[in-house]
């Protein structure tokens, strides 16, 4: 975050300030500063009104008025703007009912989750902190602020917030707040799988995914989610976690991390399809996924069948999978295992046998003339204009023979040399449609 976000902010203090009210830094900047860690963005509270914070700025988005919050634009740049309140009932354990709009810091705070994120801050870097989230932080300890079983039972996502923020900062959970998640697991029903996905997300993401893996299937939180899941990871326990999966925070990109992940559960690229959907993650992610699977598990069928290891065949294969599954799976490969070549399964003979592919197959991918059938000189309409035949299916299947033999490096890449050599492809190919 720039200097110059924080500047605005602190002048949106002191604007709020002048006109008599009350107005502080709350959430996940104060508790980063304080961490002195990267700022993502800036929230406020304040004892204004939201139509009084409308009135003192010229640019307003009225983000969330009935539960108090506006968001003041000064540039490109939104700060959201929420009125001290206390909240009513919490409706199918995820959300208030109503808001009531109060004037007290330390009671707009008391209704937050956890009290690392229970402090707030003045312009001039005072912190407020009524529930020792300071000492928590310096302790190492994630507590809910208040009684656990309520905060739990009031959102049911803040279960997988605290594993998430237990993992991202490497707290241990506190005692009582771990006993009133495992007390309160089955209301995970209630949180849509769109936020199951998010936290998740940034779970793997974070800093120390392996610990929230294992807080995860210490929790056995996955098995209530509101779509069941049928993934092993919903029923590892943390002895059953494969030893590899220790290695994940060493995978820089995220992707590749659920790469490591699924290849682990034995996920079949199908299986990566529905439970990907399940879980609401996007078209792309689950076909990036999908192939990477794909492309694993072709390498090991085909591994399987070479009776003695031969690097040209291994060549030839490699490439081959390049041409038919696609190129960014190969290098989705060669990052993912090329960190952690311990998660690669042991073939019918041997496991050292994948490491002509971890040692070879970058270079292998370099010297590829052609990876898809985009990248040959010569296109289907000419193909077919030279042979006189009718666009079909078997112009296809002959446009991905020409791309394999070129990649193969068996034909030369350009249009003259491909023409010649469809030509003695011909009777192959006479009795396609």
């Amino acid at each position: 975050m720039s200097q110059g976000m924080i500047r605005d902010g602190k002048a949106l203090l002191k604007k709020l300030e002048d006109a008599g009210h009350e107005a502080y830094f709350v959430g996940g900047y104060v508790r980063d500063s304080y961490l002195k860690r990267g700022i993502k963005d800036i929230d406020i509270a304040t004892s204004a009104l939201p139509e009084q914070v409308m009135e003192l700025f010229d640019s307003c988005i009225p983000t969330g008025l009935h539960h108090g919050t506006v968001t003041v634009m000064i540039g490109s740049v939104g700060f959201e703007v929420t009125t001290f309140r206390k909240e009513s009932e919490y409706e199918a354990h995820r959300r208030p009912s109503g808001v009531e709009f109060i004037r007290s810091l330390e009671e707009d705070l008391r209704r937050r989750d956890f009290t690392m994120n229970a402090m707030a801050m003045d312009r001039k870097g005072r912190i407020r902190d009524p529930f020792g989230g300071r000492k928590d932080l310096e302790q190492g300890i994630l507590r809910c602020v208040g009684d656990p079983e309520l905060r739990f039972r009031e959102d049911a996502l803040r279960m997988l917030r605290c594993i998430r923020f237990a993992s991202h900062y490497d707290l241990e959970v506190e005692e009582a707040t771990w006993s009133g998640l495992q007390g309160n697991i089955r209301l995970l029903q209630h949180v849509a799988m769109e936020r199951v996905r998010a936290e998740l997300e940034r779970l793997v993401a974070g800093d120390h995914p392996y610990r929230g893996l294992r807080l995860i299937a210490d929790s056995r939180l996955l098995r209530h989610t509101k779509v069941k899941l049928q993934l092993p990871w919903v029923h590892w326990t943390v002895q059953e976690l494969p030893d590899a999966l220790a290695s994940i925070g060493g995978l820089p990109n995220p992707a590749h991390r659920w790469m490591l992940l699924a290849h682990l559960m034995s996920l079949s690229p199908q299986s990566a399809v529905e439970e990907g959907g399940k879980l609401t993650f996007s078209g792309k992610q689950i076909a990036r996924m999908s192939r990477f699977l794909s492309f694993s598990q072709r390498l090991r069928e085909q591994l399987d069948a070479m009776r003695e290891l031969d690097p040209l065949s291994c060549a030839l294969i490699w490439k081959e999978n390049v041409v038919t599954i696609g190129s960014e799976c190969a290098q989705d490969w060669l990052d993912v295992f090329g960190v952690v070549p311990a998660a690669l399964p042991s073939t019918d003979n041997g496991g050292g046998r994948w490491t002509i592919f971890l040692e070879r197959g970058r270079m292998w991918l370099q010297e590829m003339p052609v990876r898809k059938a985009a990248d040959l000189a010569l296109n289907g309409q000419q193909l077919a204009a030279h042979l006189k035949r009718e666009p079909g299916p078997w112009l296809g299947r002959a446009l991905m023979k020409l791309t394999l033999e070129a990649a193969a490096g068996h034909v030369p890449n350009n249009r003259k040399d491909l023409l010649v050599f469809a030509e003695s492809l011909t009777r192959e190919w006479k009795n396609d449609a």
